[in-house]
C-alpha cells in the first residue's frame, strides 16, 4: 500500500496535534509545513521531520508528490485555501469551522465537488468514543440537552453538529435563541452566549446552551443528556464519561476514560514521546478523523463529516443568531431556501 504524504499549512497548536496524530497512522507522513511566518514551518521540519518548510501554502499545491493537505489556519481563512487546494487535485483535512459566512462555505463546497477530491471537516467529536456509545445506547432520543462553555466561534459549532447530524435523524424544522453579549467574546457575533431550542421533523427536540467562559468543573467544557421513554444518557466530562440511567438509582452503566488529558510533551525530547489523549486511544475522535480521512481515499468512499455538514452546521449557527436578532421563530427549511440548499443526511 502506497504511503499518503500530506502537507501541513498552519504550524500551530492544531497543526502540532494533527501532525503527531499522523505518526501513528500506517501509510501516512506529513513532509511539508507552510505558515505566513516561515520560521513556526521551519521549526514544524525541525521537530518532526520531512522534506521541506515554506511560507507559501502555494508551494504545497504545486507539489505534485503530495496527495493531500491539513489546513489549519483559522475560518477566516479556510476557504480560499480549501478552494486552491481542491483546484490543485489535493484531499483535504481542515479544522473547523469551516467559513465565516454561508456563501464562502458554499464556493468551497462547489469547488470540492468539481475537483471529486475527499475532504473532511475537523467536527472530531462526532467519532469519540464515548459519543458513538451514548449514539448506541439511545438511538433516537426524544429530548437533547447540551452545553458548552467558550467561544461561539470555536466550540458551538463541534455541539451543533452533535445534534444536528448524530443524535438526531430528522430534519430540522424550526430554531429559536435568546441571548446576547455578556462574556466579552464573539465581538463579530451578534451574541456570545445564548440558550437556542431546535426542532426537528418527528417531534423531537433539542436544548442548547452556550455560556462563555462561565466552566462548570464537575460537567467540563462539554457535556450532554439524552433523553429517551425509559432512560437517560449522560455524556459528561468532555465527552471523557458516559453513562446510561433506565431509574433514580444508579446508573445502569458507566464508560469512563481514564487517560490523561491533552498533550503532554517531554521537554527534553518532544517529538519523540509524547502520551496524547486526543491520539489513539483518544477520546474526542482528532485520531479517528484522519483515519477516516485516509480510508475514504484510499476507498473513494465518502468521509463522515463531509464538506457539506461544515456548511450546514455554519447555517444551523446562523439560523441561532436570526432568531436572536429577530426575536422570533425562525422556519428552517425556509431559511436554507435564501442559499437554495437542503439539509444533508445524518452522519
Amino acid at each position: 500500500m502506497n504511503t499518503l504524504t500530506f502537507g501541513c499549512i498552519g504550524c500551530g497548536n492544531m497543526g502540532k496535534l494533527h501532525v503527531l496524530n499522523s505518526s501513528y497512522i500506517p501509510d501516512m507522513e506529513v513532509v511539508a509545513y507552510a505558515d505566513i511566518d516561515e520560521e513556526k514551518a521551519d521549526q514544524f521540519l525541525s521537530d518532526f521531520g520531512g522534506e521541506y518548510a515554506t511560507g507559501e501554502a502555494a508551494d504545497l499545491f504545486a507539489d505534485d508528490s503530495l496527495d493531500g493537505v491539513l489546513i489549519q489556519t483559522g475560518e477566516r481563512y479556510h476557504p480560499a485555501l480549501g478552494i486552491a487546494a481542491a483546484q490543485a487535485g489535493k484531499h483535504i483535512f481542515m479544522e473547523k469551522p469551516i467559513a465565516v459566512t454561508v456563501e464562502e462555505a458554499l464556493e468551497l463546497e462547489k469547488a470540492v465537488k468539481a475537483a471529486g477530491v475527499k475532504y473532511i471537516i475537523g467536527l472530531c467529536n462526532r467519532l469519540a468514543p464515548g459519543v458513538r456509545r451514548a449514539k448506541e445506547l439511545l438511538p433516537h432520543p426524544w429530548i437533547s440537552f447540551g452545553q458548552c462553555t467558550d467561544t461561539v466561534s470555536g466550540q458551538a459549532c463541534h455541539n451543533l453538529d452533535l445534534i444536528v447530524h448524530k443524535f438526531h435523524d430528522a430534519p430540522l424544522t424550526t430554531v429559536y435563541a435568546t441571548g446576547g453579549h455578556h462574556y466579552g467574546l464573539d465581538e463579530h457575533q451578534p451574541a456570545d452566549s445564548f440558550i437556542a431550542t431546535i426542532g426537528f421533523a418527528d417531534a423531537s427536540q433539542a436544548c442548547y446552551i452556550q455560556h462563555g467562559k462561565a466552566y462548570n468543573a464537575l460537567m467540563s467544557k462539554f457535556s450532554f443528556q439524552l433523553f429517551g421513554k425509559d432512560r437517560c444518557v449522560f455524556l459528561a466530562k468532555r465527552f471523557k464519561e458516559c453513562y446510561l440511567s433506565t431509574s433514580l438509582a444508579a446508573p445502569d452503566f458507566g464508560y469512563v476514560f481514564a487517560g490523561p488529558d491533552f498533550t503532554a510533551l517531554e521537554p527534553e525530547n518532544p517529538t519523540k514521546h509524547f502520551t496524547d489523549a486526543r491520539g489513539p486511544h483518544g477520546y474526542m475522535g482528532h485520531y479517528d478523523e484522519l483515519v477516516a480521512l485516509c480510508d475514504a481515499i484510499r476507498n473513494d468512499t465518502e468521509p463522515p463529516m463531509t464538506v457539506e455538514h461544515g456548511r450546514h452546521v455554519l447555517q444551523v449557527e446562523k439560523a441561532i443568531f436570526e432568531s436572536i436578532t429577530s426575536g422570533q421563530i425562525v422556519d428552517y427549511p425556509q431559511f436554507l431556501a435564501q442559499w437554495g440548499t437542503e439539509q444533508p443526511a445524518s452522519g
